[in-house]
């Protein structure tokens, strides 16, 4: 474990689990984080110093804010070995407390996997069908290594998905399967953290091109918020308008609903949550606006300061 500057008494507690009554095989140690150079940021050098201390063959990179189940680590080694992949990442089951978290957390688990063509990723060699997870990324140490580790990506925002990305480049394989039963993380803690964390991200993710940011909000808009407005001004106006032109955005709506219930079902939201859905997307879009409003600007992460791109 590498204490990063923590303020709360986790180095502490750690440092106790490392005493010979709790570990007496010594295989538990507490590494105390660096100064964050100019240039990096800082889980990524976090990790950098971690695989640096790391004399093993494997290398799991999780975050503190997880829990696994027992046969977590053994079911990717095992899938790891059987596929003959070189980086296994996944997505746990996600907590979702306030309200914020309700609103943001699932729509990012329904993009995931509802809009990625995910089952591509074990199966195609092209880099450009790669996903990752940073909650959870299983190397081999002989990859990570070649591809440059956590230093070829130390001023990336999301550099999960662009290790992935290298992993396909050099050769390598990556699986992707299905966490939700091996793990369990509650991402953020309240609603302001939400806000932060996902405007920290969204513009990233799209690689800082507003273009394709821009498509992706116009589609969120026009496939869960249009049928609403449309028979909203339909109504108002009290304008004849043919069968069709009422049943289409119904049927959308429908369809919209549907695709939530059965994401909620699979990954354990409240099926409440449903009926929150256009305002989830109206509030996702507003996290866009302000991530892209982020760009360029000094911003502070976890009591750091630096610029998410320049």
């Amino acid at each position: 474990m590498l204490d990063d500057n923590s303020e709360d008494a986790t180095a502490s507690i750690v440092e106790m689990l490392t005493s010979p009554t709790e570990d007496p095989q010594g295989r538990l140690r507490v590494i105390k984080g660096g100064e964050l150079p100019e240039g990096w940021l800082g889980k990524n050098y976090a990790c950098f110093q971690l695989a640096e201390a790391a004399r093993g063959q494997y290398l799991l990179f999780t975050d503190a804010d997880t829990s696994h189940s027992v046969n977590a680590l053994t079911s990717a080694l095992a899938a790891m070995y059987i596929e003959d992949a070189q980086l296994l990442s996944f997505f746990p089951l996600q907590q979702t407390i306030m309200f914020g978290e309700r609103l943001a957390v699932p729509l990012l688990q329904m993009y995931t996997f509802g809009l990625l063509p995910v089952f591509m990723v074990p199966r195609s060699t092209n880099p450009a069908f790669s996903a990752a997870n940073g909650q959870f990324m299983l190397f081999n140490r002989t990859a990570y290594d070649q591809i440059g580790g956590h230093q070829a990506v130390r001023g990336v925002v999301l550099e999960d998905v662009v290790l992935a990305r290298r992993i396909k480049q050099a050769g390598f394989r990556l699986l992707l399967p299905d966490g939700r039963d091996s793990m369990t993380c509650r991402m953020y803690r309240n609603n302001y953290e939400v806000w932060r964390g996902f405007s920290k991200n969204l513009f990233a993710f799209f690689n800082f091109e507003v273009g394709w940011l821009a498509l992706f909000l116009l589609f969120n808009l026009l496939v869960f918020i249009g049928p609403f407005f449309w028979l909203l001004f339909a109504l108002v106006t009290r304008q004849p308008v043919s069968p069709e032109w009422v049943w289409l955005p119904v049927a959308q709506i429908v369809m919209g609903a549907f695709i939530r219930l059965l994401h909620s079902t699979r990954y354990n939201f409240s099926l409440l949550d449903i009926f929150i859905q256009p305002i989830a997307i109206i509030y996702m879009t507003a996290i866009a606006i302000n991530s892209v409003r982020w760009k360029n600007e000094t911003t502070e992460w976890k009591g750091r300061k630096y610029r998410l791109h320049s």
